[in-house]
């Protein structure tokens, strides 16, 4: 099959087309880049030629990257519902959008869940916890932290658990979504295990052969702080979108995966 792969410059949507050639399909690729008018249906019609199936993984932690309002909405919301109702109107009946297994009430959250809602029921819904592998940011942050001696982490950072999925198994995953002659409502693309980040940074310093680290509370203030740091000089993840995120779990108990075996645990591969 021919795959429009929406995002396919980022770290999900790279694995993605990887997964897609390996399994005998054709990843066209697509970013949203500039943000334009991707909230009409209009916009989606000349990339949708020819495909069979459509894959929107394009995402964003900032808001207002670039100079674009609003940007969280229209990554997360507005334009995939838009890319549902050019599906529609081309015929296009596999849809798999990637979404995110998050709480609170960030505008990342908040764009997500508007996300799920407008798809629901026209889309295969996918929504991850922390997902992990080469060239992940957040994996790659955790992997930063694993081998410092000192563990500076705040509380609520430390404590949140999460159930991290291998990259390589949600990319399969969402091939088998797509070529299933019927497709799941929705995969939450979890893990075979759920932890707190502490623990899980602990576990990647014992895999490198390290003894265990002295946790250092983060003062809220100086947490705070950094997090606004991070809004000003976006060099990695860590912003106050990320610390909203970090005091909810991303975690689910018994979520079925479409593969139709055991996903790798987390450990499993390089992280970075």
């Amino acid at each position: 099959m021919k795959i429009l792969v929406i995002g396919a410059g980022g770290f999900i949507g790279g694995h993605l087309c990887r997964a897609l050639a390996d399994a005998g399909h054709e990843a066209v690729r697509a970013d949203l880049r500039p943000v334009t008018d991707w909230d009409a249906p209009a916009a989606w019609r000349p990339l949708l030629a020819g495909v069979q199936g459509v894959v929107y993984a394009a995402g964003c932690l900032r808001d207002q990257a670039g100079g674009v309002a609003d940007l969280l909405d229209l990554l997360h919301h507005r334009a995939p519902a838009a890319l549902a109702d050019a599906c529609d109107a081309e015929g296009i009946t596999r849809l798999v959008h990637v979404s995110a297994l998050c709480g609170g009430v960030s505008a990342y959250a908040r764009s997500k869940h508007a996300g799920d809602v407008a798809l629901a029921g026209r889309a295969c819904i996918v929504r991850p916890s922390l997902v992990v592998g080469v060239g992940g940011a957040s994996s790659r942050m955790l992997d930063l932290l694993a081998r410092l001696p000192w563990l500076p982490l705040p509380a609520e950072v430390a404590r949140c658990r999460v159930q991290p999925i291998r990259v390589e198994d949600l990319a399969a995953g969402i091939v088998a979504a797509l070529v299933s002659p019927q497709p799941p409502a929705a995969w939450t693309a979890v893990g075979p295990e759920a932890a707190p980040v502490a623990e899980w940074v602990a576990r990647r310093r014992a895999a490198r052969g390290l003894r265990a680290a002295r946790h250092v509370e983060l003062p809220r203030a100086l947490t705070r702080a950094s997090a606004r740091l991070g809004d000003l000089i976006p060099l990695g993840p860590w912003c106050s979108t990320a610390l909203e995120l970090l005091a909810h779990d991303s975690a689910e108990a018994g979520a079925a995966s479409p593969l139709g075996r055991p996903l790798r645990g987390a450990m499993e591969g390089a992280w970075a």
